[in-house]
């Protein structure tokens, strides 16, 4: 039998809990609906990585008023047993089946020695494996911002010179590049790695692309320079060697996505 979707409002709670961890905040019980209702969400048709990292979120927060460690405990073996919901994996890289067993060992006598030590120490291993590779993108998605800004900032600065020494005519050409980059720069280097854009593929590779385009004109440069075999080209092509570097090299480093997983990471 297929099941329902849950109501609007329970999806509009998960997306805004979503929102609240990818802050870094972690939500209360209050403004989560119930485990068993999260649950739910996840196994419902076209559920969303939204639906995943609420789940994920949820598992993580101690009992909530009322709520029995017996009850918490069935909920979680009801996770372990879904073949499906346990293999799904969150934004942070954590899969739903370790993240059931970690917290069945959180509740600590009985409930923790039913998980078998074989099972907590892959759940372990897989969590420590999910933290450094958040880490590790975290600070290559900086490294790339960082690059792109950089490339962004040098192909500015000359024409807002130019700009200043040429008067007030030369403004509708200064405000054209500068809109060019800014859209190819500063801008991706700033959307990139958010949540609005890592749910929408076909957007991130647009931004990504956006960086990229520009390096290339400056690699035809340097290859063109280079081919003058001319010393001073030689140096003189170090500038746009490293412009397009900048570039391409921005791009590389902001490319990467949360993995994918099961759920759609559409809304």
């Amino acid at each position: 039998m297929e099941r329902s979707r849950p109501s609007v409002r329970a999806s509009e709670a998960t997306t805004e809990v979503s929102e609240l961890v990818s802050l870094g905040e972690l939500p209360s019980p209050r403004e989560l609906p119930s485990p068993r209702e999260l649950l739910e969400q996840v196994r419902a048709p076209g559920v969303s990585r939204s639906d995943v990292d609420a789940l994920l979120s949820g598992l993580a927060l101690p009992l909530g008023p009322g709520e029995e460690a017996r009850e918490r405990a069935e909920l979680l073996h009801d996770i372990l047993e879904d073949s499906q919901v346990r293999t799904f994996t969150g934004r942070d890289g954590r899969q739903v089946g370790h993240a059931a067993v970690l917290a069945l060992a959180e509740l600590g006598y009985p409930h923790a020695l039913e998980v078998p030590p074989e099972l907590f120490a892959e759940a372990r291993a897989a969590e420590r494996k999910a933290t450094g590779a958040g880490v590790e993108r975290s600070s290559r998605h900086g490294l790339g911002a960082v690059s792109t800004s950089v490339a962004g900032l040098v192909e500015l600065l000359p024409v807002l010179f130019f700009g200043i020494s040429a008067g007030v005519e030369a403004w509708p050409f200064v405000l054209l590049w500068a809109l060019l980059v800014t859209l190819t720069s500063f801008l991706p280097a700033f959307l990139l790695g958010s949540e609005p854009v890592s749910r929408r593929p076909w957007l991130h590779y647009l931004l990504l692309l956006l960086v990229a385009l520009p390096g290339l004109p400056w690699l035809g440069v340097t290859l063109s320079m280079l081919g003058g075999m001319d010393s001073s080209y030689v140096l003189l092509s170090l500038l746009p060697l490293v412009m397009a570097a900048l570039r391409l090299g921005g791009a590389f480093c902001l490319h990467d996505r949360p993995s994918d997983a099961e759920p759609s990471d559409n809304e």
